[in-house]
C-alpha cells in the first residue's frame, strides 16, 4: 500500500470530470417539464436503464461495496447472503410498494415522501415523515463521503482533507447543476464504472494471482478457519433473519427508492427497475460474482490483514498494475458518490417541497424554486460533510433521526400501502411513539440486547392499530389515491 502512481490520479481526475460534465449536460440541456420538475423528479420520464442504473448504485453504495469486501475476508460465501438479503427486500418492494406509489405520484404529482404520508393521511403526518426522512438521509451524505475518503485515503496515501474535499466538491457541483436527473444520470456511469471495474478487472486478476478457482479452495482449505470461507452454511439463521429485519423496512421509507419511482416514465419501468436492482445485479452478480470473491481472494493472498474493511483496498494496490489501480479505485469512489449524492438531493427536495414551498413560500415561481433547489444543494452538502467531518458529536445526535424515522415510518407506510382502516391519528401517533420509544431505548443501551428499532416497532405497531381503531378518517385523508386503480 502506498501513494498512487500519477496516471492513477490521472485517471481519477478524468472521471471526476465525466461526472461534471454530465451534470452540466443536464442543465442546459431542454426540459420536457418546469425546471423544478426536472430538478426534483427528472421529468419524470426516465427509462429502465436510469432508473436501474440510479437504483442499482444508490442502494450497493460505498457501504455496501466496501463492507461486502470485509464480509468475504471473514465469512466467504456465506457472506453473499446479506446482499441476497437486500435482494430479496428490492424484489418485494418493486411488487408490493412501487406499483401504488407511482400511481399516487403520476395523479398528482408527488414528489416526496412528505407528499405521500400527506395525502394518505393529513398535513401534519406528511410534514413529520418530510422532516425525518429528511434529516435521516441528510447525515448520510456526509457519513458516505467522509467514510469513503478515509478509507481510500488512508490505504493509498491520500490525505483525508483533501479526498474529502474533492469528493465533496464534484458530488455539489454536479447535484446543483442537474439535480435528480443529473444524479441518476451519473448512477448509471458509476455503476458501470464500479461493475466492469471489479468484475472484468480485479476478480480476473485475483483469480490468476491465486491459480484459478482450485488455488483459492487450496489456499483457503490449508487451515481450518479459512476452510469455513468456502461454507456458503456459515452464516446462522438467525443472523440472516435480522439482517433481513435491518434492510428490508429501508427499502419502503427511503427517499431515494421514492425519488425513482416518482421519475419512472410508467409504472412498468418503476417496478422493473426496482426489480432489476434485487436480481440479478444485488444477488448473485454483484454479491457473488465482485465483492464477496474480492474479499476471498484478499484473505487467500493478504492472511494477516488485521482489519477485514481494509480486504477490498488492500487487495487493489496489491495486486493490480498502474493505470488498472485507477479505474478500480475510481470504481469504488463511484459507489460511495452514488450513494452520497441521491442521499442529498432527497433531502434537498424534502428541503425545498416540503418545507420551503409549503410553508415558508407558497406563492414561489418555478425560478424561485430552482433557485432554492441550488443553494439547497450547497448548503445542506457543506453542512452534512463540515458537520460529520468537524463536529462528529452533532451528527450522533442527527442519527438519532434516522433511528427515529426507521422505527417510526415502517408500519405507518405499510398501513398507507395496505390498510385501509388506518387513520392519520393513527398514523401520526405511531411516528411519534413508535420512533421517540426506539430513540429512547437507544439511548437507555438497549436493554435485553434488543435493538432500539425493534422495539420502536413493537410500540409503533401496537399504536398504529389501537389509535387507529379508536378514531375515524378525517377529511383530508385521500383513500382513493390508493385504494381504488381508477
Amino acid at each position: 500500500m502506498g501513494m498512487l502512481h500519477a496516471i492513477d490520479v490521472v485517471i481519477i481526475a478524468i472521471y471526476f470530470l465525466c461526472l461534471i460534465a454530465i451534470g452540466y449536460y443536464v442543465m442546459i440541456s431542454k426540459k420536457t417539464t418546469g425546471e423544478t420538475e426536472s430538478f426534483l423528479a427528472a421529468d419524470r420520464n426516465m427509462g429502465i436503464i436510469r432508473t436501474t442504473g440510479s437504483c442499482a448504485a444508490t442502494d450497493i453504495g460505498g457501504g455496501f461495496s466496501i463492507a461486502m469486501g470485509g464480509l468475504g475476508f471473514s465469512l466467504g460465501f456465506s457472506g453473499s447472503w446479506l446482499m441476497a438479503v437486500s435482494a430479496i427486500s428490492a424484489v418485494l418492494a418493486a411488487f408490493l410498494m412501487v406499483p401504488k406509489v407511482k400511481r399516487w405520484a403520476d395523479r398528482v404529482k408527488g414528489l416526496t415522501t412528505g407528499d405521500l404520508f400527506a395525502a394518505r393521511f393529513d398535513s401534519r403526518t406528511g410534514l413529520m415523515a418530510a422532516i425525518l426522512v429528511g434529516l435521516s438521509w441528510f447525515t448520510f451524505v456526509g457519513g458516505q463521503v467522509i467514510a469513503g475518503a478515509k478509507l481510500v485515503s488512508g490505504v493509498l496515501g491520500l490525505p483525508v482533507t483533501l479526498t474529502i474535499v474533492v469528493a465533496g466538491a464534484v458530488i455539489l457541483t454536479y447535484t446543483a447543476m442537474g439535480g435528480l436527473k443529473a444524479v441518476m444520470s451519473t448512477d448509471v456511469l458509476q455503476v458501470i464504472t464500479l461493475l466492469v471495474g471489479i468484475i472484468l478487472i480485479a476478480v480476473p486478476i485475483g483469480f490468476f494471482r491465486v491459480g484459478g478457482i482450485n488455488g483459492l479452495v487450496e489456499k483457503l482449505s490449508a487451515s481450518p478457519e479459512s476452510a469455513m470461507l468456502l461454507d456458503w452454511g456459515a452464516v446462522s439463521w438467525k443472523e440472516a433473519v435480522g439482517w433481513f429485519l435491518s434492510i428490508f423496512p429501508v427499502w419502503f421509507i427511503s427517499i431515494a427508492t421514492v425519488q425513482r419511482v416518482i421519475a419512472a416514465k410508467d409504472e412498468r419501468t418503476a417496478k422493473l427497475g426496482v426489480f432489476l436492482t434485487g436480481f440479478p445485479i444485488e444477488w448473485p452478480l454483484f454479491a457473488i460474482g465482485t465483492t464477496t470473491l474480492i474479499g476471498m481472494f484478499a484473505r487467500a493472498l493478504l492472511p494477516d490483514l488485521a482489519d477485514p474493511e481494509f480486504a477490498t483496498p488492500a487487495l487493489i494496490t496489491a495486486i493490480l498494475p498502474v493505470g488498472l489501480t485507477g479505474l478500480v479505485v475510481a470504481a469504488y469512489i463511484a459507489a460511495v458518490l452514488s450513494t452520497a449524492d441521491s442521499c442529498l438531493v432527497g433531502s434537498v427536495a424534502i428541503f425545498v417541497n416540503d418545507i420551503y414551498w409549503k410553508l415558508v413560500n407558497p406563492s414561489a415561481s418555478d425560478r424561485e424554486l430552482i433557485k432554492a433547489s441550488r443553494i439547497a444543494t450547497i448548503v445542506l452538502g457543506i453542512l452534512a460533510i463540515g458537520l460529520a467531518y468537524m463536529v462528529p458529536r452533532i451528527i450522533e445526535l442527527v442519527l438519532y433521526a434516522y433511528t427515529f424515522g426507521a422505527a417510526g415510518l415502517f408500519f405507518p407506510m405499510l398501513a398507507l400501502l395496505f390498510w385501509k382502516r388506518a387513520t392519520a391519528a393513527g398514523a401520526f401517533w405511531s411516528i411519534l411513539l413508535g420512533g421517540g420509544s426506539a430513540v429512547l431505548w437507544t439511548i437507555a443501551g438497549q436493554p435485553y440486547g434488543l435493538s432500539g428499532s425493534y422495539a420502536g416497532w413493537i410500540v409503533s405497531f401496537v399504536t398504529l392499530v389501537v389509535v387507529s381503531l379508536k378514531t375515524d378518517h378525517v377529511p383530508e385523508e385521500q383513500l382513493e389515491l390508493f385504494f381504488s386503480r381508477e
